[in-house]
């Protein structure tokens, strides 16, 4: 047997680099136990505010044009009168049978959508392949949505994919999920004739000098509402405080239709005339299901948030100064620690996951508090038919559950998507990779999925508990 003594002059014995690489792994060791000891050393901590509630609504009434607060009450938004959410899903058909079958289990597509609804569809359009969401699935539900007798309302695909080229990536890739890519699912829709349905691609409206992530800058303009024009609304007013100290303001878009000329303001409704008209306004989450890193977890209904929301409003932006986008609330980049490129990537990804995104959950809080203040989605879609186990991008670390999944309440159904899809393929296709699985594991409750899972719910949003989630299966 060889002496811890022999290893150690060994060690010390080798080439320069070698010994630079010892004496970092050393000095990494120490670290991370330094880490561990004083990681909450530069946490600010902020009371966390007292937030009431809202009564639970039924669905129609939750988006009408110009909608009146509820009264208060304990039972979080998402949720039924009950305190359960109801999360149906359908598994082994083609995307659009998947979609028909929820459609048929929820009472049919009038009990989603009104003959004279403005019909908000939010897609996934950051990415391609299995990160974008589904078209297949949005075909059929558009197509539901014109078989209401007498439909008088419109249809807009939207999203903010935070790159500066507006038709680019999931708009008009070639890598599609689905028959179409998002621009083609338009046109064929538009070549038999139906007018009223249309796109919109929200644009940033502040400065973005040194892009992070998303290279959008001033594609549009800052606006205080409707009145203004088409843009994003800064209001320093409606903003969310992390335990950090860091604010985020909650920015929302304002855009009008190509079809009717109506404009919509994402959190108060539709404006015409100088005026709200009343019209009701449907937002529908339509999100895919993917892993999405090592601090984040998962990406599913819940982030997809992140596409409405202006990525330059706060860091990485430059304005407003003094706040952080939804992006950036919880990393943490001022820490610098001497030759840790020369680490091993474990030591390196642990000192992340200590310091640098260890807050990085406060976005799914922004998200949440964005649900309560701002408008959340009237029904969310997770289009889980293709899913990457491991990566958004890379059809190499792929499944195909052939499952879709929709509910009310995001944070139901992001657990059950995780819980019940994901995490079963992750252990089909990679047995043997403890850390992925427990990365895509939504039951870890030390893990990033259910970390930032239950961030969102503590905001009032949904059912984080299991036993309150009723499985509608067909």
């Amino acid at each position: 047997m060889i002496s811890h003594k022999y290893r150690f002059n060994q060690l010390l014995n080798h080439t320069d680099k070698n010994r630079r690489n010892f004496l970092a792994f050393m000095f990494s060791v120490v670290l991370l136990a330094t880490f561990k000891r004083h990681s909450h050393s530069k946490e600010q901590h902020v009371p966390d505010k007292i937030i009431p509630r809202k009564e639970s609504c039924p669905l129609d009434a939750v988006s009408s044009g110009f909608p009146k607060k509820p009264p208060l009450a304990k039972i979080n938004l998402g949720v039924s009168n009950k305190g359960l959410s109801d999360v149906y899903l359908s598994r082994g058909g083609s995307p659009e049978q998947n979609i028909n079958n929820i459609i048929n289990m929820h009472g049919g597509i009038s009990s989603i959508v009104g003959k004279d609804d403005i019909v908000v569809l939010k897609p996934n359009a950051q990415w391609w392949n299995q990160g974008t969401t589904n078209t297949d699935a949005m075909y059929a539900f558009i197509k539901a949505i014109f078989s209401i007798p007498a439909f008088r309302g419109e249809v807009i695909i939207a999203e903010n994919h935070q790159y500066a080229d507006p038709n680019s990536r999931g708009w008009n890739t070639d890598k599609r999920n689905g028959r179409f890519n998002l621009n083609e699912l338009v046109a064929y829709f538009n070549s038999i004739g139906l007018g009223n349905i249309t796109k919109y691609h929200w644009r940033c409206a502040g400065p973005n000098p040194t892009p992070l992530q998303g290279n959008e800058s001033s594609g549009s303009k800052i606006v205080s509402g409707p009145w203004d024009g088409d843009g994003y609304v800064w209001n320093h007013d409606l903003s969310y405080t992390s335990s950090l100290g860091r604010k985020c303001i909650l920015s929302y878009p304002i855009f009008t239709s190509a079809y009717s000329g109506v404009t919509i303001d994402f959190k108060n409704g539709a404006w015409e005339k100088h005026k709200y008209t009343g019209q009701p306004v449907k937002f529908i989450n339509f999100s895919a299901l993917n892993h999405h890193s090592n601090f984040c977890g998962v990406t599913a209904s819940i982030k997809n948030y992140m596409g409405i929301l202006d990525m330059t409003c706060g860091f990485q932006g430059t304005t407003p100064k003094g706040y952080w986008n939804t992006h950036y609330i919880g990393i943490r980049n001022d820490l610098t620690v001497p030759m840790m490129k020369y680490m091993p990537w474990r030591v390196r990804a642990k000192i992340d996951s200590l310091y640098k995104y260890k807050y990085v959950y406060h976005t799914a809080s922004v998200i949440g508090s964005f649900m309560r203040d701002v408008r959340m989605a009237d029904f969310n879609f997770i289009t889980a038919d293709w899913v990457g186990y491991g990566s958004r991008t890379d059809k190499n670390m792929s499944g195909y559950p052939r499952t879709l999944l929709a509910s009310r309440d995001p944070v139901a159904l992001d657990y059950i998507a995780g819980r019940d899809v994901l995490s079963p393929l992750t252990k089909l296709k990679e047995p043997n990779n403890k850390w992925l699985n427990e990365i895509n594991d939504v039951t870890e409750k030390h893990g990033p999925f259910f970390k930032f899972l239950a961030a969102c719910h503590k905001e009032g949003i949904g059912n984080l508990d299991p036993q309150r989630m009723l499985i509608l299966s067909a």
